[in-house]
Protein backbone atom coordinates (compact mmCIF):
# COMPACT_ATOMS: atom_id res chain seq x y z
CA UNK A 1 0.00 0.00 0.00
CA UNK A 2 1.26 3.38 -0.80
CA UNK A 3 3.02 5.01 2.34
CA UNK A 4 -0.20 7.49 3.95
CA UNK A 5 2.73 10.66 5.33
CA UNK A 6 3.55 10.70 1.48
CA UNK A 7 -0.03 10.68 0.09
CA UNK A 8 -0.97 13.18 3.29
CA UNK A 9 2.05 16.00 1.62
CA UNK A 10 1.29 14.92 -1.68
CA UNK A 11 -2.79 16.07 -1.13
CA UNK A 12 -1.43 19.33 0.46
CA UNK A 13 0.84 20.59 -2.51
CA UNK A 14 -1.56 19.57 -4.61
CA UNK A 15 -4.66 21.60 -3.56
CA UNK A 16 -1.71 24.69 -3.58
CA UNK A 17 -1.99 24.40 -7.29
CA UNK A 18 -4.64 25.27 -10.06
CA UNK A 19 -7.22 22.81 -9.48
CA UNK A 20 -7.12 21.31 -13.28
CA UNK A 21 -3.32 20.76 -13.21
CA UNK A 22 -3.70 19.26 -9.65
CA UNK A 23 -6.04 16.71 -11.27
CA UNK A 24 -3.80 15.98 -13.91
CA UNK A 25 -0.70 14.89 -12.03
CA UNK A 26 -2.66 13.22 -9.65
CA UNK A 27 -3.41 11.09 -12.43
CA UNK A 28 0.14 11.24 -14.06
CA UNK A 29 1.02 9.55 -10.65
CA UNK A 30 -1.68 6.79 -10.35
CA UNK A 31 -0.76 5.82 -14.05
CA UNK A 32 2.51 5.15 -12.95
CA UNK A 33 1.40 3.02 -10.86
CA UNK A 34 -1.67 1.67 -11.97
CA UNK A 35 0.78 -1.56 -13.60
CA UNK A 36 1.89 -2.39 -10.20
CA UNK A 37 -2.02 -2.49 -9.21
CA UNK A 38 -2.88 -4.89 -11.34
CA UNK A 39 -0.94 -7.47 -9.90
CA UNK A 40 -2.59 -6.87 -6.83
CA UNK A 41 -5.67 -8.18 -5.13
CA UNK A 42 -8.29 -5.90 -4.56
CA UNK A 43 -8.61 -3.71 -1.39
CA UNK A 44 -10.15 -4.91 1.50
CA UNK A 45 -12.67 -3.39 4.32
CA UNK A 46 -14.47 -5.78 6.13
CA UNK A 47 -18.18 -3.66 4.70
CA UNK A 48 -18.56 -6.37 1.59
CA UNK A 49 -22.09 -5.28 0.27
CA UNK A 50 -24.14 -6.69 -3.02
CA UNK A 51 -25.96 -4.71 -5.19
CA UNK A 52 -27.44 -5.71 -8.52
CA UNK A 53 -25.40 -8.87 -8.44
CA UNK A 54 -21.87 -7.10 -7.59
CA UNK A 55 -19.98 -7.89 -4.79
CA UNK A 56 -18.25 -5.28 -3.74
CA UNK A 57 -15.14 -5.05 -1.27
CA UNK A 58 -17.10 -1.90 0.30
CA UNK A 59 -20.40 0.40 -0.32
CA UNK A 60 -17.82 3.89 -0.85
CA UNK A 61 -17.70 3.98 -4.88
CA UNK A 62 -15.47 6.92 -6.55
CA UNK A 63 -17.24 9.02 -8.24
CA UNK A 64 -17.48 9.67 -12.13
CA UNK A 65 -15.15 12.42 -13.41
CA UNK A 66 -11.75 11.94 -11.42
CA UNK A 67 -11.10 9.11 -14.03
CA UNK A 68 -12.45 10.29 -17.39
CA UNK A 69 -10.90 8.18 -19.76
CA UNK A 70 -10.59 4.37 -17.73
CA UNK A 71 -7.04 4.66 -17.37
CA UNK A 72 -6.46 4.75 -13.59
CA UNK A 73 -9.05 2.08 -12.00
CA UNK A 74 -6.83 -0.46 -10.98
CA UNK A 75 -4.65 2.22 -8.75
CA UNK A 76 -8.37 4.03 -7.32
CA UNK A 77 -9.29 0.48 -6.44
CA UNK A 78 -6.48 -0.34 -4.51
CA UNK A 79 -6.78 3.10 -2.69
CA UNK A 80 -9.46 1.49 -0.54
CA UNK A 81 -12.57 1.98 -2.61
CA UNK A 82 -15.31 -0.67 -3.36
CA UNK A 83 -15.93 0.61 -6.40
CA UNK A 84 -15.29 2.76 -9.42
CA UNK A 85 -17.09 4.86 -12.32
CA UNK A 86 -15.15 6.10 -15.11
CA UNK A 87 -15.91 9.13 -16.83
CA UNK A 88 -18.26 10.33 -18.16
CA UNK A 89 -17.14 9.01 -21.85
CA UNK A 90 -19.05 10.31 -25.45
CA UNK A 91 -19.20 8.47 -28.73
CA UNK A 92 -16.20 11.03 -30.72
CA UNK A 93 -13.37 12.65 -28.15
CA UNK A 94 -13.64 15.91 -27.30
CA UNK A 95 -12.28 18.81 -25.43
CA UNK A 96 -15.34 20.06 -23.25
CA UNK A 97 -15.60 23.73 -22.50
CA UNK A 98 -12.72 26.51 -22.20
CA UNK A 99 -10.62 26.66 -19.61
CA UNK A 100 -10.61 27.73 -17.01
CA UNK A 101 -13.52 25.06 -15.74
CA UNK A 102 -12.37 24.25 -12.43
CA UNK A 103 -12.72 26.14 -8.86
CA UNK A 104 -12.07 25.64 -5.68
CA UNK A 105 -14.41 26.66 -2.54
CA UNK A 106 -11.83 25.30 0.42
CA UNK A 107 -14.31 27.84 2.36
CA UNK A 108 -17.41 25.40 1.71
CA UNK A 109 -15.76 22.35 1.24
CA UNK A 110 -16.72 22.74 -2.08
CA UNK A 111 -15.80 22.65 -6.31
CA UNK A 112 -17.15 24.47 -8.92
CA UNK A 113 -17.17 22.35 -12.55
CA UNK A 114 -17.99 23.43 -15.91
CA UNK A 115 -15.82 20.69 -17.71
CA UNK A 116 -18.11 19.67 -20.37
CA UNK A 117 -17.28 15.95 -20.74
CA UNK A 118 -13.98 16.56 -22.12
CA UNK A 119 -12.77 12.92 -22.65
CA UNK A 120 -10.51 11.01 -25.37
CA UNK A 121 -13.69 8.89 -26.61
CA UNK A 122 -15.71 5.79 -26.39
CA UNK A 123 -12.94 4.08 -28.40
CA UNK A 124 -9.79 4.82 -25.89
CA UNK A 125 -11.80 4.11 -23.23
CA UNK A 126 -12.44 0.46 -24.58
CA UNK A 127 -8.84 -0.42 -24.88
CA UNK A 128 -8.34 0.41 -21.01
CA UNK A 129 -11.60 -1.42 -20.33
CA UNK A 130 -10.10 -4.44 -21.83
CA UNK A 131 -7.49 -4.80 -19.10
CA UNK A 132 -7.88 -6.97 -15.94
CA UNK A 133 -9.95 -5.37 -12.88
CA UNK A 134 -9.22 -5.44 -9.78
CA UNK A 135 -12.87 -5.11 -8.76
CA UNK A 136 -16.06 -3.65 -9.85
CA UNK A 137 -15.59 -0.64 -12.36
CA UNK A 138 -18.57 1.33 -13.92
CA UNK A 139 -18.97 3.73 -16.80
CA UNK A 140 -20.55 6.79 -17.08
CA UNK A 141 -21.87 7.62 -20.42
CA UNK A 142 -22.86 10.97 -22.44
CA UNK A 143 -24.02 12.92 -25.12
CA UNK A 144 -20.72 14.41 -27.22
CA UNK A 145 -21.89 18.37 -26.79
CA UNK A 146 -22.43 19.14 -30.89
CA UNK A 147 -24.26 15.97 -31.26
CA UNK A 148 -27.47 16.31 -33.38
CA UNK A 149 -29.12 13.23 -32.24
CA UNK A 150 -28.32 12.71 -28.70
CA UNK A 151 -30.39 10.05 -27.82
CA UNK A 152 -28.26 8.08 -30.24
CA UNK A 153 -25.19 8.84 -29.15
CA UNK A 154 -26.22 6.88 -25.66
CA UNK A 155 -27.53 3.56 -27.61
CA UNK A 156 -24.11 3.82 -30.01
CA UNK A 157 -22.32 4.57 -26.59
CA UNK A 158 -23.88 1.78 -24.69
CA UNK A 159 -23.74 -0.48 -27.56
CA UNK A 160 -19.85 -0.39 -27.87
CA UNK A 161 -18.81 -0.18 -23.96
CA UNK A 162 -21.42 -2.15 -22.03
CA UNK A 163 -20.15 -5.44 -22.24
CA UNK A 164 -16.61 -4.32 -21.25
CA UNK A 165 -17.51 -3.24 -17.37
CA UNK A 166 -19.52 -4.05 -14.39
CA UNK A 167 -22.59 -1.32 -14.75
CA UNK A 168 -23.41 1.55 -17.08
CA UNK A 169 -24.52 4.54 -15.36
CA UNK A 170 -26.31 7.25 -17.93
CA UNK A 171 -25.86 10.57 -17.16
CA UNK A 172 -28.42 13.02 -18.56
CA UNK A 173 -28.14 15.27 -15.30
CA UNK A 174 -24.46 17.21 -16.08
CA UNK A 175 -25.65 21.02 -16.32
CA UNK A 176 -22.53 21.35 -18.56
CA UNK A 177 -23.29 19.98 -21.85
CA UNK A 178 -26.18 22.44 -23.21
CA UNK A 179 -29.99 21.25 -22.76
CA UNK A 180 -28.61 17.79 -21.88
CA UNK A 181 -30.83 17.98 -18.62
CA UNK A 182 -33.76 18.28 -21.17
CA UNK A 183 -33.40 14.70 -21.53
CA UNK A 184 -34.41 13.68 -17.97
CA UNK A 185 -37.52 14.73 -19.18
CA UNK A 186 -39.73 11.41 -19.28
CA UNK A 187 -40.68 11.23 -23.00
CA UNK A 188 -36.91 11.91 -23.52
CA UNK A 189 -35.55 9.23 -21.03
CA UNK A 190 -37.75 6.94 -21.91
CA UNK A 191 -35.99 6.84 -25.98
CA UNK A 192 -32.70 6.26 -24.48
CA UNK A 193 -33.97 3.61 -22.26
CA UNK A 194 -36.30 1.41 -24.60
CA UNK A 195 -32.51 1.43 -27.04
CA UNK A 196 -30.20 0.72 -24.19
CA UNK A 197 -32.59 -1.93 -22.85
CA UNK A 198 -33.37 -3.44 -26.31
CA UNK A 199 -29.12 -3.59 -26.49
CA UNK A 200 -28.72 -5.16 -23.21
CA UNK A 201 -30.98 -8.34 -23.74
CA UNK A 202 -29.20 -9.00 -26.43
CA UNK A 203 -25.85 -9.31 -24.83
CA UNK A 204 -24.24 -12.55 -22.75
CA UNK A 205 -24.02 -10.86 -19.77
CA UNK A 206 -26.63 -8.11 -19.20
CA UNK A 207 -24.82 -4.98 -17.07
CA UNK A 208 -26.92 -3.16 -14.64
CA UNK A 209 -28.20 -0.09 -15.77
CA UNK A 210 -28.32 3.29 -13.28
CA UNK A 211 -29.59 6.57 -13.91
CA UNK A 212 -28.04 9.54 -12.63
CA UNK A 213 -30.08 12.31 -11.79
CA UNK A 214 -29.60 15.96 -11.02
CA UNK A 215 -30.44 17.58 -7.59
CA UNK A 216 -32.56 20.50 -8.68
CA UNK A 217 -36.01 18.86 -9.52
CA UNK A 218 -39.58 19.04 -8.23
CA UNK A 219 -41.26 16.08 -6.88
CA UNK A 220 -43.12 15.70 -9.64
CA UNK A 221 -39.94 15.48 -11.89
CA UNK A 222 -38.64 13.21 -9.45
CA UNK A 223 -41.74 10.94 -9.61
CA UNK A 224 -41.53 11.28 -13.48
CA UNK A 225 -38.45 10.10 -13.87
CA UNK A 226 -38.77 6.94 -11.66
CA UNK A 227 -41.64 5.74 -13.29
CA UNK A 228 -39.38 6.20 -16.73
CA UNK A 229 -37.07 4.12 -15.19
CA UNK A 230 -39.05 1.27 -13.60
CA UNK A 231 -41.20 0.68 -16.64
CA UNK A 232 -38.07 0.63 -19.02
CA UNK A 233 -35.72 -2.18 -16.50
CA UNK A 234 -33.37 0.39 -15.14
CA UNK A 235 -31.60 -1.63 -12.17
CA UNK A 236 -31.40 1.83 -10.28
CA UNK A 237 -30.91 5.90 -9.88
CA UNK A 238 -27.58 7.56 -8.74
CA UNK A 239 -29.08 10.47 -7.02
CA UNK A 240 -27.49 12.77 -7.27
CA UNK A 241 -25.08 14.82 -9.80
CA UNK A 242 -23.65 18.52 -8.88
CA UNK A 243 -26.24 21.22 -8.24
CA UNK A 244 -26.50 24.72 -10.47
CA UNK A 245 -28.43 26.53 -6.98
CA UNK A 246 -26.32 28.98 -5.32
CA UNK A 247 -29.03 29.00 -2.54
CA UNK A 248 -26.42 26.02 -1.24
CA UNK A 249 -24.19 27.55 -0.40
CA UNK A 250 -23.20 29.12 2.79
CA UNK A 251 -23.02 32.87 1.17
CA UNK A 252 -25.40 32.27 -2.05
CA UNK A 253 -23.07 33.44 -4.96
CA UNK A 254 -23.89 33.15 -8.74
CA UNK A 255 -21.52 30.65 -10.67
CA UNK A 256 -21.62 29.04 -14.14
CA UNK A 257 -21.32 25.03 -13.79
CA UNK A 258 -22.08 22.13 -11.14
CA UNK A 259 -21.36 22.29 -7.57
CA UNK A 260 -20.36 19.59 -5.98
CA UNK A 261 -19.24 18.84 -1.92
CA UNK A 262 -20.64 19.66 1.04
CA UNK A 263 -23.20 22.34 0.39
CA UNK A 264 -24.67 19.70 -1.66
CA UNK A 265 -25.66 17.52 1.23
CA UNK A 266 -28.83 18.69 1.95
CA UNK A 267 -30.55 19.07 -0.94
CA UNK A 268 -28.53 15.59 -2.75
CA UNK A 269 -30.60 13.97 0.36
CA UNK A 270 -33.59 15.17 -0.61
CA UNK A 271 -33.75 13.34 -3.60
CA UNK A 272 -32.52 10.50 -1.84
CA UNK A 273 -35.18 10.22 0.82
CA UNK A 274 -37.84 10.92 -2.27
CA UNK A 275 -37.05 8.25 -4.28
CA UNK A 276 -36.64 6.04 -1.23
CA UNK A 277 -40.15 6.60 -0.25
CA UNK A 278 -41.44 6.05 -3.77
CA UNK A 279 -39.33 3.59 -5.71
CA UNK A 280 -40.09 -0.51 -6.18
CA UNK A 281 -38.01 -2.66 -3.70
CA UNK A 282 -35.98 -3.57 -6.58
CA UNK A 283 -35.09 -0.45 -7.72
CA UNK A 284 -31.00 0.40 -5.90
CA UNK A 285 -30.12 4.02 -4.97
CA UNK A 286 -26.74 5.04 -4.86
CA UNK A 287 -26.20 8.11 -3.10
CA UNK A 288 -23.85 10.93 -4.14
CA UNK A 289 -23.73 14.54 -2.66
CA UNK A 290 -21.95 16.11 0.04
CA UNK A 291 -20.24 13.09 1.36
CA UNK A 292 -17.25 13.89 4.35
CA UNK A 293 -17.36 11.35 6.72
CA UNK A 294 -18.31 7.80 7.86
CA UNK A 295 -21.83 9.41 9.51
CA UNK A 296 -22.63 11.31 5.99
CA UNK A 297 -22.17 8.14 4.93
CA UNK A 298 -24.41 5.67 7.29
CA UNK A 299 -26.96 8.42 7.29
CA UNK A 300 -27.60 7.80 3.19
CA UNK A 301 -27.96 4.25 3.97
CA UNK A 302 -30.40 4.46 6.38
CA UNK A 303 -32.01 6.79 4.00
CA UNK A 304 -32.18 4.00 1.03
CA UNK A 305 -28.56 3.93 -0.10
CA UNK A 306 -27.28 0.58 -1.34
CA UNK A 307 -23.51 1.97 -1.63
CA UNK A 308 -22.89 5.61 -2.03
CA UNK A 309 -19.96 7.55 -4.02
CA UNK A 310 -17.43 10.51 -3.53
CA UNK A 311 -15.36 12.82 -5.13
CA UNK A 312 -14.70 16.43 -3.35
CA UNK A 313 -14.06 15.18 -0.04
CA UNK A 314 -11.64 12.71 -1.69
CA UNK A 315 -10.13 15.71 -3.46
CA UNK A 316 -9.84 17.69 -0.26
CA UNK A 317 -8.30 15.07 1.76
CA UNK A 318 -6.54 12.54 -0.40
CA UNK A 319 -6.61 8.68 -0.01
CA UNK A 320 -6.46 7.77 3.42
CA UNK A 321 -9.91 9.60 3.59
CA UNK A 322 -11.06 6.43 2.17
CA UNK A 323 -9.74 4.13 4.98
CA UNK A 324 -11.09 6.79 7.75
CA UNK A 325 -13.94 6.90 6.64
CA UNK A 326 -14.68 3.04 6.50
CA UNK A 327 -13.56 2.76 9.77
CA UNK A 328 -16.09 5.25 11.25
CA UNK A 329 -18.93 3.76 8.87
CA UNK A 330 -18.21 -0.08 10.40
CA UNK A 331 -18.39 1.56 14.25
CA UNK A 332 -21.19 3.24 13.47
CA UNK A 333 -22.84 -0.26 11.97
CA UNK A 334 -21.61 -1.93 14.95
CA UNK A 335 -22.82 0.31 17.43
CA UNK A 336 -26.07 0.38 16.68
CA UNK A 337 -26.65 -3.55 15.94
CA UNK A 338 -26.41 -4.33 12.18
CA UNK A 339 -24.59 -6.94 11.13
CA UNK A 340 -24.31 -5.65 7.46
CA UNK A 341 -24.76 -2.99 4.98
CA UNK A 342 -27.58 -4.64 3.65
CA UNK A 343 -29.41 -4.28 6.81
CA UNK A 344 -28.87 -0.86 7.73
CA UNK A 345 -29.85 -0.13 4.28
CA UNK A 346 -33.38 2.12 4.72
CA UNK A 347 -33.82 0.35 7.76
CA UNK A 348 -35.88 3.41 9.59
CA UNK A 349 -38.38 3.50 6.51
CA UNK A 350 -39.00 -0.26 5.99
CA UNK A 351 -39.52 0.40 9.92
CA UNK A 352 -41.79 2.82 9.90
CA UNK A 353 -43.95 1.38 6.87
CA UNK A 354 -44.28 -1.72 8.77
CA UNK A 355 -45.58 0.36 11.46
CA UNK A 356 -47.52 2.73 9.98
CA UNK A 357 -49.94 1.05 7.06
CA UNK A 358 -50.57 4.65 6.09
CA UNK A 359 -47.40 6.24 5.57
CA UNK A 360 -47.80 6.86 2.03
CA UNK A 361 -51.40 8.56 2.42
CA UNK A 362 -51.07 12.26 2.01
Amino acid sequence: MLNILHHYIGTKVLNRLEPELSHAIALCYLRLLNHRFSRMKGATSGLKTKICGMELASPIGLAAGFDKNADVFNATLSLGFGFVEVGTITPNPQTGNPKPRLFRLPEENALINKMGFNNKGMLYASKNAEKPKLGIVGVNIGANAKSINKVLDYTNIFEFLAHLFDYVTINVSSPNTKNLRDLQKPEMLEKILKNVKSINVSLKRQVPIFVKIAPDLSENNVTEILDACEENGVSGLIATNTTISPKTLKKPTAFEGGLSGKPLLRQSNKILRLLAKKKNESTVLIGVGGIFSGKDIYEKIRMGASAVQVYTSFVYNGPRHVKNMEAELKKLLLDDGYGTIESAVGDPLRSKRRLDPIYFSP
